[in-house]
């Protein structure tokens, strides 16, 4: 069972496979710590072969990613814990 976070939370719009990153070669769209703006990617969604970018819903600091890249994700899994500024 997940743990309740600790404010607010950015969540799986679907469900799918997490990737932290554009391609697997490439750094992570957003790290702990790292300032984002409302609207950019924090990471894809993959479903059906279908990409889905996930934003940022507000401008915020990523104070806790909650998955691993490459992991199952369900409807509505937190996935980073944010902070907004």
């Amino acid at each position: 069972a997940a743990r309740p976070a600790d404010g607010p939370v950015i969540a799986a719009p679907l469900v799918g496979t997490y990737y932290a990153t554009p391609a697997p070669d490439q750094p992570p769209f957003v790290a702990v710590g790292d300032t984002v703006k409302k609207g950019q990617t924090v990471c894809l969604i993959e479903a059906m072969k279908m990409m889905s970018e996930v934003p940022a819903p507000c401008d915020c600091v990523i104070e806790e990613v909650l998955k691993a890249s490459g992991e199952l994700v369900a409807f509505e899994e937190p996935l980073f814990r944010y902070r907004a500024v």
